[in-house]
């Protein structure tokens, strides 16, 4: 048996190739249908994959195939409420913000959660862009600063923990620095529109400046003052005492970054929004929040990246129909559970045993994944030499290897 402290759901997507159109026979079937492609391939139909980890060694607890144009919102929690039907745990319960909705909190009465709360909501955005002061905030992880609010969402009191990244913040403001320059570029475009134009006073012009101004997102048109032109009759040099048809005024402004703009975008770098319904910080610190909902990117993404891994042969799929799909994606929950039960049982045996095995620059580790270790046995060579055997380029970490995964019998000879 191994612990498990929190479970992780997540899906990602297949494509496969060939029509797959639905017949009555295959009404119990999954539906293979175009969806969001997470393969970035729209123009091929897929097959969902659904997927509950457990926080140890992301080992796949629960495999569900969906239909291709499934809903991550509205498919996760009935599985998972499948799930604790099956099995009464009490671990959190950890989803993305895809899930995080009036109706999906109230079914998730009973279970204890950390999700991402979407940037979209309301309340998340003043949140998300509100300047706070700094003694507000309290250190998380390495790297990460944070604070706790409380709030109720769909009927549920629950903690909000706003949490700030560091590099993600590093990372965003070089995004930001992109989208000055693409929005500079734009404003340049109405610019010259409005100095294009002309206009019958200069409060219409500085009107029309004062609007564009305000809509522009990072920055602002300064007034530089209007120039009067003249509409004469005809061309040439007006006659003396001629009045001219008209007068009409032409803007002359500039255009530069608005800094109260780009602080209030700044103000949001590097942060997101965390909830949970475990209203004990002492049994879920804010810290431990963080740290389960990181936890989702080295278990059930780890576990899709290994599938979706070329050397797998199974980021694409050749089946004639569905029901085999489904079979295939059986066959590809069974053989992620194999690979990480295998490296979690060799993790926990190295760190029992004080040891470690070389990474891929020759450092020790005692975390190789399993797919590294596989590789540190390509050029060990089992060959027959005058009716006698020997094993070739066996290195002591290939003996320590083969004794922690209990293969001793295969690998070393008397």
């Amino acid at each position: 048996p191994f612990p498990v402290r929190a479970l992780h759901a997540d899906a990602t997507s297949f494509h496969v190739h060939g029509r797959y159109e639905g017949t009555e026979e295959e009404a119990r079937a999954i539906r293979i249908a175009h969806g969001y492609s997470r393969d970035h391939r729209p123009d091929l139909k897929q097959w969902v994959m659904n997927l509950i980890c457990a926080d140890t060694g992301g080992i796949p607890l629960l495999f569900a195939p969906g239909d291709g144009n499934q809903s991550d919102q509205e498919a996760l929690v009935p599985l998972l409420a499948r799930y604790r039907q099956s099995l009464e745990l009490g671990e959190v319960v950890v989803l993305d913000g895809a899930s995080y909705s009036q109706e999906n909190l109230g079914a998730l009465r009973g279970f204890s959660w950390v999700m991402r709360v979407p940037a979209t909501l309301k309340e998340a955005k003043v949140l998300l862009r509100e300047e706070l002061p700094q003694e507000a905030w309290r250190p998380l992880l390495p790297g990460y600063r944070g604070l706790e609010v409380e709030s109720e969402y769909g009927g549920v009191r629950q903690r909000w923990l706003l949490v700030e990244s560091q590099e993600r913040a590093r990372m965003e403001e070089a995004s930001l620095q992109q989208r000055i320059a693409r929005a500079e570029g734009e404003a340049r475009k109405v610019l010259g529109r409005l100095t294009a134009r002309t206009f019958a006073c200069e409060a219409d012009a500085r009107r029309a400046l004062s609007e564009a101004s305000g809509r522009l997102p990072l920055h602002r048109l300064v007034y530089l003052g209007v120039q009067e032109e003249r509409q004469w009759e005809r061309v040439g040099r007006p006659r003396k005492g001629e009045r001219p048809l008209a007068v009409v005024y032409r803007l002359r402004a500039r255009l530069e970054v608005d800094q109260e703009k780009l602080e209030r975008a700044r103000r949001g770098l590097g942060r997101f929004l965390l909830a949970t319904n475990v209203l004990d910080r002492e049994g879920l610190p804010p810290q431990e929040v963080l740290r389960r909902y990181k936890d989702q990117a080295r278990t059930v993404e780890r576990g899709f990246r290994f599938l979706k891994d070329p050397l797998f042969f199974a980021e694409s799929t050749f089946l004639k129909r569905p029901e085999r799909v489904m079979a295939l994606g059986m066959v590809m929950a069974l053989a992620l559970l194999v690979y990480a039960l295998g490296e979690w049982a060799l993790r926990r045996r190295l760190w029992e045993a004080g040891s470690s095995l070389p990474d891929q620059k020759g450092r020790p580790t005692a975390k190789p994944t399993l797919r590294w270790v596989f590789q540190l046995f390509m050029w060990v060579r089992l060959v027959e030499l005058g009716g006698r055997w020997f094993v070739l380029n066996l290195a002591p970490h290939h003996e320590t290897a083969a004794r922690l995964l209990g293969a001793g019998r295969y690998y070393l000879l008397e």
